[in-house]
Formats: structure tokens, C-alpha cells, sequence
């Protein structure tokens, strides 16, 4: 019994111990942003803290305290003059008063916070790259039934290593190898304990139900064994740059389809976060690194929506000040914060609920597919 409870609390210590530390490097990298921008526009900054609520720990340096608070999900910098209403609040200098610059500097300021995330992903990817990122391999993880791969020799564990003399590696070019010959006789170049097997195979262009694909596939599903894929710094910068935009665009869509009800409502929040990112370090570095890239770009993304407590929300009310000459009212920007805010909460709730029903009481959400939902292409796990 005492080993369980001292399990359970080993467990819990370990999966907040990750989170905050992931957390904690995402949101001090955003306020960095923030931080650093204002101060090469000579706006003054008050206050730098990693977390919300009381202040546990820090120094003063200059006009500004950086800080350590108690509650560690998040962080702020508070800029001076910055409170609607508070322009030339006593005691600052207007010339360091942030509500008092132009707009093409406080959006600077604004849209640093997220740029400063996607830059810091790129930054974590393009070490990764250099380093070495796990790329799925090309052995066999199973057959399936029923397909062209069963009617041969091929067996669980195997290694593909070409297809036609054509070195494949990675599952990635298999997969495109393999697309490439529907209905054409081909030949696989195995590996089996040491030894090496050539095994003919033609990969048919109908899937499990016998619907037409328009390409090729021999029934087999991915290992979870990885290789080390390592490229050059100018290599591995072109790789680090075109992963962020494919995962930015992939999130976009995702909001996209939750909005427009094509894709489930199925947002993460902090215990998701928390869980994940143990699982990762638990694998190793390398996919700590990977989470935290998603993390970073997601943190960004989340940030420019249009809500007005979030910095999206900001950057959409200096557009309208552009445009009208002047800032809307007082009254107004507080109406909207007070919208904002209740919606971020009812967000965060609803996050904290889906991971709570998951996580706490082993009741899988739903993840039934809207009407009208396109049907989703064959996956990249089976081929």
C-alpha cells in the first residue's frame, strides 16, 4: 500500500516536474520576446515573471523586477503605461510609456511574444536535425491479411533496404517507392537476421475494401523501430524550417476544422501537456526536443487568435486604431477584455475536462468524426 501511494507520488512529482520545466522554457522564451523588443524601443518594463500570483523569488535590476510567482503555468511583463486608461500614469515617463508609441511599435512589441516562440522552434529543430532526429525505419512492423505482402515470404521485423536497387532507409521513402508501382511487378531487397533476400512483390491500388486508391501498396504497417537521420548545418536549417511550416499549417487547419465542425473539439490542456511531455522525456532528449517544438509553435498560433486578452487580440484592436486614426473607447477594449477572459476560461475548463474524463477516469473521449467529414486518406502506418 505505502509503495503504491509512493509510486503514484513519484509518478505525479515527475509529471509536473517536466511540464513545468517545458512550460516554463516556452513562456519565459514568449516574454522574452515581449521584454527584449520594448526595450530596444526604450519602453520601460516593470516587472518580468515566470508565473502568476505571489512573488517567491527574485531580483531588481534597474526599473524592472524579475521575478519567480507562485502559480508557474504562464508568465508575464508588465510594460509601463500599458493599462488602457493609464497612458500617463504618475511617475512614469512619457517617453518610456508604452500606450503612448506609435502603433508600428507597440504591434512590434505585441507580435514579438509569438515570433520569438516560432524562432526559438525553429532554432530547437534546426539543432535537431544536426544532431539526429528519429525517422521511422522501413522494417516490417506486421502484415496484414489479405494483401500482397501476404502472399509472399515477408514476415514481422523484417528489413526493407531497396525496392528496385534503390536504397530505402526511411519509411517516408519506402512509402513514396511503393505509391509509385500500382498494379507493376517490383522487388524488396530484405534483411533477415544477417542475411539478405530478394523478394518480388506487385503492390495492388485498391485498399482493404476494395476501393480504388490510384496508387500503390503492399499491406504492411510501421515499426516503431527508429533510425538517426543527421544533415548538415544548411541541410538541416531547410529541414527545421519546413517542419514548423508543416506543423503550423497543420495546426491552422485543425483550428480551421474545429471551427466549421469538421474536425472533433479535441483540445489539450495542462494535464495533457503534463502527461505528454513525461512520456517524452521518458523516451529520451530527442523527443522532449520534438514535443517542445510542437509545444512552441502551438503557444504561437494560440496567441495571434483574435481574442483580446491573448496578443492576437491586441494586434487586432491597434488594426482598428489604424484604420479610425484613434483607439476604440475605454469602455469598449474593457467590454472586450471581459469577453476575452471569459472565453479563455471556458476554453480552459473545457481543455481541463477533456484531459480529466481521459486521463483521471480512463473514459476515452470521443473521437467520432463529424457529418460531412471528407474521408480521411489511407494512413501513412500501412502500406
Amino acid at each position: 500500500m505505502l509503495l503504491n501511494i509512493f509510486g503514484w507520488f513519484y509518478g505525479f512529482a515527475e509529471t509536473f516536474f517536466w511540464a513545468v520545466l517545458v512550460l516554463g522554457v516556452l513562456v519565459f522564451i514568449h516574454e522574452l520576446g515581449h521584454f527584449w523588443v520594448a526595450k530596444k524601443l526604450g519602453i520601460g518594463a516593470t516587472v518580468f515573471s515566470l508565473g502568476f500570483g505571489k512573488r517567491i523569488w527574485g531580483f531588481q535590476r534597474g526599473e524592472t523586477d524579475y521575478r519567480v510567482s507562485l502559480i508557474p503555468l504562464g508568465g508575464y511583463v508588465k510594460l509601463m503605461g500599458e493599462e488602457a486608461g493609464h497612458e500617463e500614469e504618475e511617475g512614469i515617463d512619457p517617453k518610456k510609456s508604452f500606450a503612448l508609441r506609435p502603433v508600428r511599435e507597440r504591434f512590434a512589441v505585441i507580435v514579438a511574444g509569438p515570433m520569438f516562440n516560432i524562432l526559438f522552434a525553429v532554432l530547437l529543430s534546426w539543432l535537431l536535425h544536426m544532431a539526429g532526429i528519429p525517422v521511422a525505419g522501413t522494417w516490417v512492423g506486421q502484415v496484414l491479411p489479405n494483401s500482397p505482402a501476404a502472399q509472399t515470404e515477408l514476415q514481422p521485423n523484417d528489413r526493407i533496404v531497396a525496392i528496385n536497387g534503390v536504397e530505402t532507409l526511411k519509411w517516408v521513402k519506402l512509402v513514396e517507392i511503393i505509391r509509385a508501382y500500382p498494379e507493376k511487378r517490383i522487388t524488396l531487397r530484405i534483411e533477415r537476421q544477417g542475411k539478405f533476400l530478394e523478394v518480388p512483390i506487385v503492390p495492388t491500388s485498391k485498399g482493404p475494401g476494395g476501393k480504388q486508391l490510384g496508387y500503390g501498396r503492399i499491406g504492411i504497417s510501421i515499426s516503431p523501430r527508429t533510425i538517426t537521420d543527421r544533415y548538415n548545418p544548411v541541410s538541416a536549417f531547410g529541414q527545421a524550417v519546413y517542419q514548423n511550416y508543416a506543423i503550423i499549417r497543420l495546426t491552422v487547419m485543425t483550428l480551421y476544422g474545429m471551427l466549421v465542425r469538421t474536425v472533433p473539439a479535441d483540445i489539450g490542456g495542462p494535464i495533457r501537456i503534463s502527461v505528454v511531455a513525461a512520456e517524452q522525456a521518458k523516451r529520451g532528449m530527442r523527443y522532449l526536443v520534438m514535443f517542445a517544438i510542437l509545444l512552441s509553435l502551438n503557444l504561437a498560433i494560440l496567441n495571434l487568435l483574435p481574442i483580446p486578452i491573448l496578443d492576437g487580440g491586441h494586434i487586432f484592436f491597434l488594426g482598428l486604431e489604424a484604420l479610425r486614426g484613434k483607439p476604440m473607447s475605454l469602455r469598449v477594449q474593457e467590454m472586450a477584455m471581459q469577453v476575452g477572459t471569459a472565453l479563455l476560461i471556458a476554453l480552459m475548463l473545457f481543455a481541463t475536462y477533456q484531459d480529466s474524463v481521459y486521463y483521471l477516469f480512463g473514459k476515452p473521449q470521443s473521437t467520432a468524426p463529424a457529418k460531412n467529414t471528407p474521408a480521411a486518406p489511407q494512413p501513412g502506418g500501412a502500406r
